[in-house]
């Protein structure tokens, strides 16, 4: 098939996943691509699927409305760098923030596909070991990657990636990680991977107030819950962020990530460890004074053994037996 068919197709995908959206997400304007949760534009030769979800559980409300105000200058930007068939989707993990783009549910999206929901992984309210309602179910960011990843009416052809965005564990929220987060994290990436799905992570700003439940108990625990953000990106070819990066400018980091996702994923083998290219440049200093001092040793060793030769004479001898 030549590639003239193959864009042919993808324009007739594309007529279809149009009529789909609108009667799932009324269009807010005749006159722009934007069906509700959903922005639709470029011409790029790769088409490129985006979903954006993030934790609704009330403290990442800060994060849901810069998202949605620096996304149209995002786009704008990173069309004219990597250009794009772009769909990006905004979903809320089990709500909606009011007054952003975040006005869908990821469930309620997929329900709307008619994927049952006996077959999703996210969850009603529940209430936790004191009692409580902590909005868990909010904040299982794992669980929305793999029904996203496995039911998302992604296109035929299309770059595939979520960027999912939260501040406290991954399953279920808190500030303690869980042997059960690390699981459903391991089977979040399983998925992603199979799906070829890149995952982009965001870790918002903890809220460590006396009044919050589930704040994190200490520097330690905080930073266990961060690697699995970061496990969650690497381990499947996306990158990860963290509020401490200075990632003030969402509209840098969502240029980052479009044009990133136009990539296919690199999934890195399970032995493998960082680039040894990196590896190398952040051990330099150390390797260049170690090469040094064997220098060192060397140099005495050979003025040691062949002293009495280099005296008496001015070329290095032949025959020095070290």
């Amino acid at each position: 098939m030549n590639e003239h068919t193959n864009l042919n197709l993808e324009k007739n995908d594309n007529i279809i996943q149009h009529q789909s959206i609108s009667k799932i997400l009324p269009p807010s304007s005749a006159n722009n691509l934007t069906y509700g949760s959903q922005v639709v534009t470029g011409d790029g030769a790769i088409a490129l699927d985006l979903v954006v979800v993030i934790d609704t559980s009330g403290s990442m409300s800060d994060e849901s409305s810069d998202l949605s105000k620096d996304i149209d200058i995002a786009i704008q930007k990173a069309l004219e760098n990597c250009p794009s068939k772009l769909r990006v989707t905004f979903l809320g993990i089990e709500g909606t923030w009011d007054g952003t783009k975040f006005d869908q549910s990821a469930s309620d999206y997929l329900k709307a596909l008619g994927v049952p929901e006996s077959r999703l992984q996210a969850r009603k309210p529940f209430k936790e070991a004191d009692g409580r309602d902590h909005a868990g179910n909010k904040e299982d960011l794992c669980r929305a990657v793999i029904d996203l990843s496995k039911y998302f009416d992604w296109r035929d052809g299309a770059r595939r990636a979520v960027f999912v965005l939260g501040d406290e564990g991954m399953e279920g929220g808190g500030g303690v990680l869980t042997n059960a987060a690390k699981i459903k994290n391991d089977e979040a990436i399983a998925v992603a991977q199979q799906e070829k799905v890149k995952v982009y992570t965001y870790q918002g700003t903890p809220d460590d107030s006396a009044t919050n439940l589930d704040r994190f108990p200490s520097v330690a625990d905080r930073d266990r819950v961060t690697k699995e953000y970061v496990r969650l990106a690497e381990q499947t070819g996306g990158r990860s962020y963290i509020y401490t990066t200075g990632i003030a400018n969402f509209s840098l980091v969502l240029q980052e990530i479009l044009c990133d996702s136009l990539t296919l994923p690199n999934i890195p083998k399970p032995n493998d460890k960082k680039s040894n290219c990196s590896h190398v440049c952040e051990q330099l200093t150390s390797i260049i004074s170690t090469v040094n001092t064997l220098a060192g040793i060397i140099n005495k060793t050979i003025d040691s053994c062949c002293k009495d030769e280099w005296g008496n004479h001015h070329p290095p001898a032949k025959d020095c037996d070290c």
